[in-house]
């Protein structure tokens, strides 16, 4: 799916990925990828400390590619693969958060850890928001080969490991069934003794743990076993406790996540170990594939808004609606600025204009500026689509009334994360 090209323009395409490849002034690994490299993704304005992460990369092995905005972010990930990525939240044209967001709740990338870099200390937001790791500026040498060693070792790692610390039966052999996996090496324990005597013996990946044990208090419990796992191992409580403020609090400080027991809760805890553990669903059998897929495909953010795409080539639209129907996506469709601006009018459904740039007549800069001008439509997210990735362009688009803009020929899944980006909160 990722590189489906929408257009025939695509030669004109990668020649300006040619002439963008020659400007590349991060000196990254870009121009030099071999299929075998492993590659991560550095996410950094600050080109200074972008050279230090790929030097560090080098030395253990690795090849870095940086980016500096989020479009970039979604292009390199498709283009490159990568292992891991390191995230510097304050990005120069949206919040990093927002990209995490959107890399998390995509199936497409979710797999893929996100270690957190940031100036100011961020490290509950960034665990709660399923980072790997957190680490804050300045960063000396041991914190770089530290972060790079769990790049490193984490991506070699055959199989991952679970910890079901579970006292009934019934619960733990359901949970320990719908995680069997040739991925994935499952080990049980049913008291708290027993589990804190497993976590300091071994290195398990993710822990699942039940609150109510017989023999320990469940605020004890998370407690020992937060002090003894290693630092980046996720916990996950799954009980039916009603719990109070307090325990919340708790849980809150000391693990990843909460899943409720009740009816389907399991197939919402394989989703969540997995997205923890950072294995790529597509890996996984068919059957468990297929209950992630469904749990995340309900909960996508497109799911049922109202697009309206303008654009006068009528393949681009036929493409496009094709690939919106499978989301659930209301497609409404103008072939004009003019008829553009006609259903804005008559529909207030629209929640957002994909526009394209290149049309007769009335062009797309020309119709963005009606629209933001006699709307009086501030805050309807308009993303124009360009057809050549000139300098001056984005400026262009943005003052002529357009949120954000993509080029030709579209890539769908950088598409989609773009629009997604523009409707998360």
């Amino acid at each position: 799916m990722g590189n489906l090209r929408i257009t025939n323009e695509g030669i004109e395409a990668r020649n300006m990925d040619i002439v963008n490849e020659m400007i590349n002034d991060t000196g990254d690994d870009r121009s030099h990828i071999q299929t075998n490299d492993k590659v991560v993704l550095v996410v950094e304005d600050d080109l200074r400390f972008g050279k230090i992460l790929i030097e560090k990369a080098h030395e253990k092995g690795l090849k870095a590619i940086v980016a500096t905005n989020y479009l970039e972010v979604f292009d390199f990930i498709n283009r490159y693969s990568p292992i891991a990525i390191t995230l510097d939240v304050k990005l120069p044209d949206t919040s990093g958060w927002k990209v995490i967001d959107l890399l998390r709740n995509d199936l497409t990338y979710r797999h893929i850890p996100i270690h957190v870099i940031s100036g100011e200390e961020n490290r509950m937001l960034a665990l709660k928001r399923g980072a790997r790791s957190f680490l804050l500026k300045p960063l000396d040498n041991d914190l770089l080969n530290v972060l790079f060693d769990d790049i490193v070792s984490y991506n070699s790692r055959e199989t991952r490991s679970i910890l079901i610390v579970e006292d009934n039966e019934l619960d733990s052999s359901q949970i320990a069934k719908i995680h069997q996996d040739d991925l994935l090496r499952i080990t049980i324990a049913s008291t708290g003794k027993e589990a804190i005597e497993l976590v300091n013996h071994e290195e398990f990946d993710c822990i699942i743990l039940d609150y109510t044990l017989p023999d320990i208090a469940g605020g004890d419990l998370i407690h020992e076993v937060s002090k003894a796992k290693s630092k980046l191992t996720p916990v996950i409580i799954y009980s039916a406790k009603d719990f109070s403020k307090m325990e919340l609090n708790n849980i809150n400080l000391n693990s990843s996540s909460l899943i409720v027991k009740g009816v389907n809760s399991i197939e919402y805890l394989l989703e969540e170990t997995m997205s923890h553990l950072h294995i790529n669903h597509k890996n996984l059998a068919a059957e468990k594939r297929r209950v992630i897929e469904n749990i995340r495909n309900k909960e996508d953010i497109l799911t049922g808004k109202y697009i309206l795409v303008v654009d006068d080539d009528v393949r681009n639209l036929f493409a496009l609606t094709t690939v919106f129907e499978r989301f659930n996506i209301n497609v409404i469709i103008a072939e004009s600025g003019k008829e553009a601006i006609n259903i804005l009018n008559e529909n207030p459904k629209v929640e957002m204009v994909l526009m394209d740039i290149m049309m007769p007549e009335m062009d797309g800069y020309e119709t963005m500026q009606k629209i933001r001008r006699e709307h009086k439509n501030s805050t309807l997210p308009i993303i124009a689509v360009t057809a050549k990735a000139m300098k001056g362009d984005r400026q262009k688009c943005i003052e002529a009334g357009a949120s954000d803009y993509i080029t030709k020929p579209l890539k769908v899944d950088q598409l989609l994360s773009l629009m997604r980006l523009w409707f998360c909160k």
